[in-house]
């Protein structure tokens, strides 16, 4: 079956949830249930008072709802577009019900008791099934993608994080390089919601095999390759996202503003100014403020005798100061072109054991393997997706499981 993204996924959920339709719709007699449903969607300057006026509701029973609802969610901030529906009572018309989609994940509950009105945030039943599908790089990952809704963007984001040790998606990317995904998608009913946890991926980046599993222990979730070594390392290859390439590790690099030749022993990542700038590993701040010709700059020393600069950046975070702890992926400034620099960019280089090295080439030490004792569950799982990701064409494939996926 194809995975059709674009036009389902913008199907809001709580239409098919709260409500078949959005006329009345008596419900069969019985002596159980006399009620009957009317439902729509919030229209630009509606209130409950005027939802309430257009199905013509008791007006007495709104303040109650409103009040009870307080805690829970606040009615007076009602979104255009979200549902609503009412259950009533055949008889009178009194309210039984109400339901308000609070938004994809979540609506409120409101239910008449004998003893008045009682209100409770609901979260939406999801459900996990196993996508699947393959690309080949043409130009980048997310132009690759099967479609340019939000989802696949969000899925190459989530993509670039597992493989941030060991590819680095502005430099290492090749034409024709190809990418398999097995992923969860999150389903309510026949209703797509989005892409949650990338379960298992296959990137071959000039002629290289990069395996990815997703495995979990402990509590922790992490990544590993096929030896069950963790993908996670000490620092990250590049502290931005999606960005490219301006000015290489160089020991004789021509300066385009002082005419002349000197040592680049960093990489010059051209960014829009404030583009976030994420810590390369966790460590403490030595040095936040303004360096000369680097501009506004952050200096962060690492385990293992490591030292990260970020130089011409146009702000620094009121937090980043000297001595404080940061951990890897903390924003620890924005892009700019601060100090000696010619176009916004982030000039980010490594130092290990009181020399600058190549971020591109250094090799890192790795983060915890998966236990011994694990090894087997582990290499089981790992093989059931290698069967799929070895049966994926270098197409748009789908698979859908309908069982729920527990790992």
């Amino acid at each position: 079956m194809r995975h059709v993204l674009v036009g389902v996924i913008a199907v809001p959920i709580l239409f098919v949830f709260l409500f078949n339709s959005f006329e009345a719709k008596p419900k069969a007699d019985s002596p159980e249930d006399l009620s009957f449903t009317v439902a729509g969607t919030v229209r630009s300057n509606d209130t409950m008072q005027s939802i309430f006026e257009r199905h013509d509701l008791d007006i007495n029973e709104l303040p109650e709802i409103v009040r009870i609802s307080k805690k829970e969610y606040n009615l007076s901030r009602l979104s255009v577009g979200n549902i609503y529906s009412f259950e009533l009572d055949k008889k009178d018309h009194s309210i039984r019900t109400l339901q308000y989609g609070i938004n994809d994940r979540s609506y409120l509950n409101v239910i008449k008791l004998p003893d008045g009105f009682t209100a409770e945030k609901r979260d939406v039943h999801i459900e996990k099934r196993t996508g699947s599908f393959s690309v080949v790089i043409k130009d980048n990952l997310t132009g690759s993608m099967p479609g340019t809704h939000p989802e696949y963007h969000k899925l190459a984001l989530k993509l670039s994080d597992i493989y941030a040790w060991d590819i680095d998606f502005s430099s290492d990317i090749r034409e024709g390089d190809t990418v398999k995904i097995i992923v969860e998608e999150l389903w309510s009913g026949e209703v797509f919601q989005g892409y949650g946890s990338i379960l298992a991926s296959e990137i071959v980046n000039n002629g290289r095999q990069h395996l990815a599993y997703r495995f979990k222990y402990d509590g922790y979730a992490g990544y590993y390759d096929e030896k069950g070594k963790s993908l996670r390392k000490a620092l990250l290859r590049s502290p931005l996202k999606f960005k490219y390439i301006s000015s290489r590790f160089s020991k004789r690099r021509f300066h385009p503003k002082l005419r002349i030749y000197r040592p680049h022993l960093g990489i010059d990542y051209a960014a829009p100014t404030g583009t976030p700038v994420s810590a390369a590993g966790s460590g403490t701040v030595l040095f936040s403020g303004y360096k000369g010709q680097n501009g506004r700059m952050v200096k962060i020393k690492h385990k293992g005798e490591y030292i990260t600069y970020y130089g011409h950046l146009s702000k620094i975070p009121k937090k980043i100061r000297k001595g404080a702890k940061v951990s890897q992926g903390d924003t620890i400034g924005y892009v700019g072109s601060t100090g000696l620099s010619t176009g916004p960019h982030l000039d980010y280089r490594i130092k290990y054991k009181g020399r600058f090295v190549n971020p591109l080439k250094i090799k890192l030490p790795r983060g915890q393997s998966v236990p011994k004792k694990l090894m087997a569950q582990y290499r089981n799982k790992a093989k059931k997706y290698d069967i799929l990701l070895a049966s994926m064409s270098q197409s748009l494939v789908a698979t859908k499981e309908k069982k729920k996926h527990s790992g």
